[in-house]
């Protein structure tokens, strides 16, 4: 559809030119053309209002401008366009011809897998950095909706053309793992007969801490007690990270999201970059000294404040290994970097972009897009605390579970990718898990996953009714004459540039918004016109041309999604 709008842009561009020149049309120069689509099909393909942004600077009623420039459209000479009309107050009808709709037809046929995708990314190199929870827990409900953006986003930038990868840093250092390790330490000396200590502040209380204290004592008994303090909570903290991070894993692995890179904060730590980050910032004189920390010039860049990057015990802030980590991905090749954070992380974006800055990097390398919380709400429509620390979360492995009982494994991550993935990422998901599971049978991704299996079942009936399967080109594709079928083929013909603006303005939910149209389209269609017709062989034929066309784009959307394009249902 790119391509033909840019074809009649031209035809356009071309007749407002003669007009000019004509001393029809009292401008200088023909203007790009915009485009619009229309609102049923009985008003044409396509159409464009470029006739009412003319009329202000050639002084003259929008609906003249428009017709002069009909006028000059020799629809003869562009067998493209069947008919042009004018229409309200001035804006040009395209009625486009067939052979465009059967071009498309040939196309998707053509390409099959392939359809849809492009190479405008030119190869280059973006990172995805997403979910990239602390190893410090289950995955909740909120990293299930960043681990289903990101994952798609990444097949959207695959599929237009970039090499994009998925990457999850892990924030294996710091304070939030030392407090991990003491409160593993706290549940095992609980676990063995001591009772007057407490999980210390800002520490873990979930039941997974104590059912994994609980486990290292079943391995290993009291052994850990001969340790000192230092030594058994650096112990607990080594193990409590490879636990939880194998858990995290595992359930990502589940709901359909293989990361290529797993990063370490720890291994940034370890490998002096963060050193080398002062180094520089030493050297362009962002830093200063005062009541015994070092700071960085923030307000250099616009910001209000200036921050901490060195404790007065030496100790470097969060900032520096997050800038380190952030150079060590421009170091790896990449062109573009995409953060996906949570709405927690807003106030560290200005702060991470002036700190790429300093670092000479360029304004656009790094993209920062928030995905929005989703809040666990009750029955009654109240949200309910979220919070590791305090043991109260909702898991992403609980929801599969659940959603499992409802409509078993086979769909159940299908039905969880396609709730976190129908909304924008810039809007909050009120998640009522009651509801989901209630309805679960309801969720718009049967609408589109049947809307599959139903092309599937007519090809298994074609072959037991004996049709004859011909390829396209032996085929008289004019037979598809009803308007549902013409609305079909325009709709698929809408796939690539769908692709190429979800993967360009970042935003997934498109895709199955799209799907769901054109499943919208398919099954009234389906409903209301025979395909397999023994007494219209010939028109059955280009009717199961047009059926594997819709096949093939609802499988091709549905697998960018990271959704099953099942068979049969």
């Amino acid at each position: 559809m790119d391509e033909i709008k840019s074809i009649i842009g031209t035809i356009l561009q071309d007749a407002i030119q003669d007009a000019i020149e004509a001393n029809e049309l009292p401008i200088t120069t023909p203007p790009d053309i915009p485009f619009s689509p229309t609102k049923t099909p009985d008003h044409g393909d396509i159409a464009t209002p470029v006739a009412l942004g003319l009329a202000k600077s050639a002084k003259m009623p929008p609906r003249t401008v428009a017709e002069t420039i009909h006028k000059h459209v020799d629809l003869e000479k562009h067998s493209i366009i069947s008919n042009l009309e004018i229409a309200g107050p001035g804006f040009i009808n395209i009625y486009l011809s067939n052979e465009w709709l059967f071009d498309t037809i040939r196309n998707i046929l053509k390409e099959q897998q392939e359809y849809g995708k492009s190479d405008i990314g030119l190869q280059k190199k973006i990172q995805i950095e997403f979910v990239s929870a602390n190893p410090t827990g289950p995955l909740n409900i909120v990293s299930g909706r960043a681990a289903a953006v990101g994952d798609t986003l990444v097949n959207l930038l695959n599929a237009v053309g970039y090499d994009a990868v998925r990457e999850f840093y892990v924030n294996d250092a710091g304070g939030q793992v030392e407090r991990l390790g003491q409160s593993i330490d706290i549940r095992y000396r609980q676990a063995l007969g001591e009772h007057d200590i407490e999980i210390p502040d800002g520490g873990y209380n979930g039941e997974y801490i104590t059912d994994f204290a609980k486990e290292i004592v079943v391995e290993d008994s009291d052994t850990h007690l001969k340790l000192s303090d230092d030594e058994r909570i650096l112990l607990f903290k080594e193990k409590g990270i490879a636990h939880l991070l194998g858990q995290q894993k595992t359930t990502l692995e589940r709901f359909g999201v293989n990361f290529d890179v797993w990063a370490s904060e720890k291994t940034i730590r370890d490998s002096g970059k963060p050193d080398d980050i002062i180094n520089i910032f030493q050297e362009k004189d962002y830093l200063y000294e005062n009541e015994g920390a070092t700071w960085f010039k923030m307000t250099d860049f616009g910001d209000d404040k200036d921050c901490v990057v060195i404790r007065t015990n030496g100790e470097y802030t969060y900032f520096v290994p997050d800038a380190a980590y952030h150079l060590d991905k421009h170091d790896r090749g990449f062109t573009k970097v995409i953060d996906l954070f949570g709405p927690d992380h807003q106030g560290h974006i200005t702060r991470l972009k002036n700190f790429v800055k300093a670092l000479g990097l360029s304004d656009d390398w790094l993209e920062v897009d928030i995905i929005q919380q989703v809040n666990l709400v009750d029955s009654d429509g109240n949200r309910q605390d979220m919070s590791k620390r305090q043991g109260q979360f909702y898991t992403l492995d609980l929801l599969i579970d659940e959603l499992a009982e409802a409509v078993g494994e086979r769909y159940a991550v299908d039905v969880a990718r396609y709730f976190f993935l129908m909304r924008a990422n810039n809007t909050h998901l009120d998640f009522n898990i009651e509801l989901a599971v209630t309805q679960a049978n309801e969720n718009p991704v049967f609408y589109i996953q049947y809307a599959h299996a139903r092309c599937c079942s007519i090809f298994q009936q074609a072959r037991e009714q004996g049709f004859e399967i011909k390829p396209v080109e032996e085929v008289n594709l004019e037979l598809l004459d009803a308007p549902q079928e013409h609305e079909l083929i325009r709709k698929a013909a809408e796939f690539p540039s769908i692709i190429i603006s979800s993967a360009e303005d970042r935003e997934a939910h498109r895709i199955p918004h799209f799907l769901h149209d054109l499943a919208g389209i398919f099954h009234p269609y389906y409903n209301q016109h025979r395909v397999l017709d023994l007494s219209n062989k010939d028109r059955s034929t280009a009717r199961l041309i047009l059926v594997e066309c819709i096949q093939t784009v609802l499988a091709n959307g549905l697998r960018l999604l990271g959704i099953s394009a099942p068979e049969s249902m």
